[in-house]
């Protein structure tokens, strides 16, 4: 125990945890004010304080553990603000908008690769990077706008889980040809066909399950904090059984949050998770920043290049 905490610098990490603590804070009090979502402060504090600017912190494995903590956890709180009911009515319309998100942008992407004198293989892999959609950055700006509740934001949030799994199945695509010259059903079909036999378990579960053993646990338990503990704890079961099956982490939080929210102690959770979260997620928008790197950024072909990608994505996905 002792040589394997040794070989961590504890100081070196709490103090960037309080210096990414103050300054996400202080940045997103300060993007608030002039009107823009708090997410935008929090990113452009980490380029400030991270390795671009003034390199008052850096990345690590320790402030990517904190960082992925505070995606979970803010994807928790966001699938807890879903009503099940509500988004199954807007099912049809996540789907479509993924699809077309998805195919639209990685049409032209790969067009524009091309137009730019890119090989074929590089031109699909700029039309793949272009069908990705954050649903982390989604749903902080949804949160900030105080809009989580709005038919518009479930046909976004429910799009952009859709696009996460369009993305891998993409991805294992075009991998797959560009090392092999060829894909086989096969592949796409192990590779959706986990993505989908999560997706049905865990739905299951979180409609089925979870909400019965939370209710019992609730009633049952006498330590302070019980319930809201386990609750964290089945959302990092469900983290783990989503990256098991190829899936973000953020996936299975969100849908442990939608079984959260069947709970009959939903807003006793809600508190002690949103306390929780307050701390963490900051962390993960801050490193964003942190791992940006601005010089290679810096250069003209490269924001002309960014620029194009930039409208191409945007007009793809609207």
């Amino acid at each position: 125990m002792f040589a394997a905490s040794s070989s961590l610098d504890l100081a070196s990490i709490l103090l960037d945890l309080a210096i990414i603590l103050v300054v996400a804070k202080l940045a997103a009090e300060l993007a608030e004010r002039v009107g823009i979502p708090a997410v935008v402060g929090e990113i452009v504090a980490g380029i400030l304080i991270g390795p671009s600017v003034i390199s008052l912190v850096s990345d690590s494995d320790s402030l990517f553990l904190l960082a992925e903590i505070g995606v979970i956890l803010l994807l928790l709180q966001v699938g807890m603000e879903m009503d099940l009911a509500e988004l199954r009515k807007v099912g049809r319309a996540s789907v479509t908008v993924a699809l077309i998100g998805a195919a639209v942008p990685m049409s032209l992407g790969y067009l524009a690769g091309l137009g730019l004198g890119e090989s074929s293989n590089t031109a699909l892999f700029i039309g793949a990077t272009l069908t990705a959609t954050s649903v982390g950055i989604t749903a902080r700006v949804f949160a900030d706008l105080r809009a989580l509740s709005t038919t518009e934001s479930r046909i976004v949030l429910g799009a952009a889980v859709a696009d996460d799994v369009l993305g891998l199945i993409i991805l294992a695509v075009v991998t797959r040809l560009v090392e092999q010259g060829s894909v086989d059903a096969t592949t796409v079909a192990r590779t959706m066909g986990g993505a989908l036999l999560f997706l049905v378990i865990a739905g299951a579960l979180a409609v089925l399950v979870v909400p019965r053993i939370l209710n019992f646990i609730a009633r049952e338990s006498r330590s302070a904090g019980t319930v809201s503990t386990i609750a964290i704890g089945a959302t990092f079961f469900f983290a783990t059984v989503a990256m098991e099956s190829k899936l973000a982490p953020i996936i299975g939080a969100f849908v442990a949050g939608l079984a959260l929210s069947r709970t009959t102690n939903h807003d006793r959770i809600a508190r002690d998770i949103g306390s929780v979260a307050s701390v963490f997620v900051p962390v993960f928008f801050v490193s964003i920043g942190i791992n940006t790197d601005v010089g290679a950024m810096a250069k003209w072909h490269v924001i002309g290049l960014a620029l194009l990608l930039s409208i191409i994505a945007v007009f793809g996905k609207m």
